[in-house]
C-alpha cells in the first residue's frame, strides 16, 4: 500500500505542474494577443490573482466533483493571495531572455525582434506562477476511494447522527443490564 502512495504523489505533482503550464500559458497568451505581452506590474499581478483563482477551480479537487465548493473557495482565496507573490519571484529572479523570436507566434506579431525576459513575458510568467499553484493542489489532493466514496453518499450526515444515538442507546441499555445482573448476583449471596 505504501508503495502506491509514493508512486501516486509524483504523478499527481507531475499532471499538476501540466495542468497549470496549460491553463496559465493560454491566460498569458490571451493578455500577450491583446496587447500586454509584456505587462506592467499592476496587470502582471492582476493578472496573477486572477490566474491564481482560475488554476484553484480545475487543480486539486475540481469545482464540479461532489461537496468541493468549501475547499475549491479556500483554495481561490489561497492562490489569488500567493500568485502575486510567486508573479514577483518570476519578475526579480527568472530575468534570462528568450531565446527565440516571439514575431513567429501567431497574434504576438508586435514583439518581433524585442528581447523578452522570462519572468517578465506573460505566457511564461503566468504559465509559472499557475505551474506551481497546480502542482501543489494536485499533490495535496488526496483522491477519495471508492468504498469511502459510497459510504459517504449512503450514509447522510442525518443517517450518522441516527447510528451514534443508537449506539448511545445501546450502550446505556447494556449498562444498565450489566448493573441489573450486578445487583441480582448481590442479593443472592
Amino acid at each position: 500500500m505504501r508503495h502506491r502512495r509514493s508512486i501516486a504523489v509524483p504523478v499527481r505533482l507531475i499532471i499538476g505542474l501540466l495542468k497549470g503550464l496549460l491553463l496559465g500559458g493560454l491566460i498569458g497568451y490571451g493578455l500577450a494577443a491583446a496587447g500586454f505581452g509584456v505587462p506592467g506590474a499592476l496587470v502582471a499581478y492582476l493578472g496573477a490573482a486572477v490566474t491564481g483563482m482560475l488554476v484553484a477551480l480545475v487543480a486539486g479537487k475540481p469545482i464540479w466533483a461532489d461537496g468541493a465548493r468549501i475547499e475549491v473557495g479556500m483554495k481561490a482565496l489561497a492562490g489569488a493571495l500567493l500568485a502575486p507573490g510567486l508573479m514577483w519571484l518570476a519578475r526579480h529572479f527568472l530575468t534570462m531572455d528568450l531565446p527565440l523570436d516571439l514575431g513567429i507566434v501567431p497574434g504576438l506579431e508586435a514583439l518581433a525582434g524585442k528581447s523578452v525576459a522570462l519572468g517578465t513575458f506573460a505566457i511564461t510568467s503566468l504559465g509559472l506562477v499557475a505551474a506551481v499553484l497546480a502542482g501543489f493542489y494536485d499533490a495535496d489532493n488526496q483522491p477519495v476511494k471508492a468504498d469511502k466514496q459510497a459510504s459517504k453518499h449512503s450514509a447522510g450526515s442525518g443517517a450518522r447522527i441516527e447510528a451514534s444515538a443508537t449506539a448511545s442507546r445501546d450502550a446505556q441499555a447494556e449498562l444498565e443490564a450489566q448493573e441489573a445482573e450486578a445487583a441480582q448476583q448481590r442479593r443472592k449471596s
